[in-house]
């Protein structure tokens, strides 16, 4: 696979009531466009993208990213509290790749970056698909002075055709992992130790918590419609105290709701709860010959823990259709599209 720069949006999510966003937006790098296209080069913004997944909508948050996901690199730029250790125009911060974390994310691969224990800890998840058509990531620091960032994206490589399905019906599945972070805490265990003389807990950063699952996702390229849903949603990492709170690691499912799919493969909708009550929204993008792959963000925006107020999730799903090269088990009992 190609190395791929493209960029990534943080939206602010805030433990307490303030929903301003401190990142302003930069002028370096601004491209027109609805969709985000990977392309081995070039730098594109976020343009296209729905706020409610990739910011407040009141800034254009153009963090680059440069992703290779055969050398495990992956380097950011953030306009605030990170890093800028490169050169040129856009200066990105390096992420490191960590294995640990990765194990915990099946089928994604895991940065993170902390310039020393005084500050953020950032964790970033990426994937692409397997025939290289959609990327998709999240990023999310684990909060400090009361507040936390966090949002995602996902872009196509612009060679997007309607999936065609078995029978040409136009009905095709996708199946996989899910990964996602939370603003509830992690066990820590990646963190850099505090430097001497930090006491109060408000000035000690934290690790955002890491959330596993499995997702399922039905298209109609007939109707233009997507629906699906995330199951055996679980933190594989959370602290220990925060599990008695909230009784244990188990979440619930949650349900993407159907939602039309645009001309350019694009779609955005609501997530509800078992209860059908909606609690954040969805989106993403089809990609690659005969909708080949799937990439997209979850962004829930509260009360889906009842033990916690405030919690937030953003989490991050890329899948290759059913019969397609990488597919997943569970697609073996799927009807496909037997000439892909």
């Amino acid at each position: 696979m190609s190395r791929l720069i493209t960029a990534i949006a943080l939206s602010t999510v805030l433990a307490g009531c303030d929903s301003s966003n401190p990142f302003e937006g930069g002028d370096d790098v601004v491209v027109d466009g609805d969709t985000p296209i990977i392309d081995e080069g070039e730098v594109v913004s976020s343009n296209g993208i729905p706020a409610a997944l990739s910011g407040d909508g009141t800034t254009v948050n153009l963090e680059a990213v440069a992703f290779d996901p055969d050398a495990n690199t992956l380097s950011v730029d953030i306009n605030s509290l990170d890093s800028e250790t490169g050169e040129g125009d856009i200066p990105l911060a390096e992420y490191a790749f960590n294995q640990n974390l990765t194990d915990l994310a099946p089928g994604y691969q895991v940065f993170s970056f902390q310039d020393d224990g005084a500050d953020r800890m950032f964790v970033a998840l990426v994937a692409q698909s397997e025939d290289g058509s959609v990327l998709g990531a999240v990023v999310m620091d684990g909060g400090q002075f009361g507040r936390f960032f966090g949002g995602g994206f996902y872009a196509t490589d612009g060679n997007y055709t309607p999936g065609v399905g078995a029978n040409d019906t136009g009905l095709v599945s996708y199946a996989g992992t899910y990964a996602g972070l939370t603003n509830l805490n992690a066990n820590g265990d990646e963190l850099l130790p505090l430097p001497g003389g930090i006491l109060n807990p408000a000035g000690t950063p934290n690790q955002p918590a890491q959330v596993t699952g499995d997702v399922f996702i039905n298209a109609d390229f007939g109707d233009n419609a997507v629906n699906g849903g995330v199951f055996n949603r679980e933190f594989v990492n959370l602290d220990s105290d925060v599990e008695t709170q909230i009784g244990g690691t188990e979440l619930a499912d949650i349900n993407l709701i159907v939602t039309g799919i645009e001309e350019d493969g694009t779609f955005f909708g609501t997530v509800e709860n078992t209860a059908l009550e909606g609690i954040g929204s969805y989106g993403g993008t089809f990609g690659g010959t005969e909708a080949s792959g799937v990439a997209g963000v979850v962004s829930l925006d509260g009360n889906f823990i009842d033990a916690v107020e405030n919690e937030a999730e953003f989490g991050v799903f890329v899948l290759n259709q059913c019969g397609q090269p990488g597919d997943a088990a569970v697609c073996d009992a799927i009807p496909v599209n037997p000439n892909p």
